[in-house]
């Protein structure tokens, strides 16, 4: 730029680093959302995934957080997206779904997920069946059904039901249809579905994997030939990751293991404090005998059984619970989860809000019900803090 005016330098100067053979210990965050290469060859290579050319194809923060999610998850290829409801929403297109197809998703599952599902098959004439995927007759009934597509959740929100993978698996895979699951409430810490059977692994990275609530994002894990299709379409549709959410979320991600272990420790001390209250009917969690899934739980959450839980007050309505989300001192009162804080909301108006009243009564979802994301608080705090709500609430 040697003789440049002034107007010139300002644009072009300070764009590379010279004279450097520093390795950063962290990725740096890449803003660039485009490149150019001295080689026209290599441009053109680059417009087909060569190397990194144009946000939208490819971005090297979103590729530095797909190898990540897709070593944790064992699987040979991630794709990622703006949001966990984004990648459901590919996933689903990828099935090349035609009418009279049919379609099965959890009966107590997450109540956004159905929402969009029902739409999704309302426009396309395709059947969409809703079913206890942890019910011991499941299995059967996919094979009676014979859908083309089976979404299951891992442990379902808000109940935490768990279903046996394996045998959906085989089920699914008998009548030549494709299973998804939905792995957000575990982890791949807890869980890897892909070793259980599952064709795709699904996560909003929005939760654990970020854990701080500071990045949204979703991601779907499989083999690079089933991915493939979901990446080509993922270039034409935009719906990408930033480079900052990339980069906070695997920020979050390098301590996963040891933040999902404390969750799941404290969440079985709460789970235990809770199940002992008069205040409350009922305790969901996996980790507790009384849970139905407890033997299958045991058997495919081997690292531990999660940071999420529920109950049941006694007697409440929506206004007792309400008065508990006011009435929390330590936990949240925020539809979210996976925070190192402790998270609590109402389901009946937040993860299920989507959801006919009807369908939360066929799930088993009532109006007492509260949802708790375990954070890194002492437990006995949490748990302190939650009886206090609860007494202030229905005591």
């Amino acid at each position: 730029m040697k003789g440049a005016k002034l107007k010139t330098v300002a644009v072009h100067a300070g764009a590379v680093l010279k004279d450097s053979t520093a390795v950063p210990v962290v990725a740096p965050v890449h803003v660039s959302a485009v490149s150019y290469f001295q080689s026209a060859e290599e441009l053109d290579g680059a417009l087909d995934g060569a190397d990194f050319v144009y946000g939208r194809i490819s971005q090297a923060n979103t590729r530095l957080l797909e190898d990540a999610i897709a070593a944790l998850e064992g699987a040979e290829d991630c794709v990622t997206y703006a949001s966990g409801m984004a990648a459901l929403k590919a996933l689903f297109d990828a099935q090349g779904l035609k009418a009279g197809d049919r379609v099965v998703l959890p009966l107590d599952g997450y109540g956004v997920t159905r929402a969009l599902y029902k739409r999704l098959c309302a426009e396309r004439g395709v059947e969409l069946h809703a079913l206890k995927l942890s019910a011991a007759d499941a299995p059967a009934r996919i094979e009676s059904l014979r859908p083309r597509f089976v979404l299951a959740e891992s442990v379902t929100n808000p109940l935490l039901s768990v279903p046996d993978l394996r045998a959906l698996a085989r089920a699914t895979h008998a009548v030549g249809a494709s299973l998804a699951v939905d792995a957000t409430f575990p982890s791949p810490y807890h869980q890897q579905a892909l070793a259980h059977g599952a064709d795709y692994a699904v996560q909003s990275t929005t939760k654990w994997l970020n854990g701080h609530s500071d990045a949204m994002g979703g991601s779907v894990s499989g083999s690079r030939e089933r991915l493939s299709g979901l990446r080509a379409a993922r270039l034409q549709e935009g719906a990408v990751l930033g480079p900052f959410e990339a980069w906070l979320t695997l920020r979050g991600l390098r301590t996963l293991a040891v933040r999902m272990q404390a969750h799941a420790e404290h969440a079985a001390h709460v789970a235990r404090r809770l199940e002992a209250s008069p205040l409350l009917t009922r305790v969901y969690y996996p980790g507790l005998a009384s849970h139905e899934d407890h033997r299958v739980a045991r058997e495919l959450l081997t690292a531990g059984f999660g940071g999420m839980l529920s109950f049941e007050l006694k007697g409440a309505g929506r206004p007792e619970c309400f008065r508990f989300l006011e009435s929390v001192k330590l936990a949240r009162p925020a539809p979210s989860l996976g925070d190192v804080c402790s998270l609590v909301m109402h389901a009946a108006s937040a993860s299920a809000r989507r959801m006919t009243p009807e369908e939360r009564e066929a799930a088993g979802i009532r109006e007492s019900l509260i949802r708790v994301s375990v954070g890194l608080e002492d437990p006995d705090d949490l748990a302190d803090d939650l009886l206090q709500a609860a007494a202030a609430a229905v005591g």
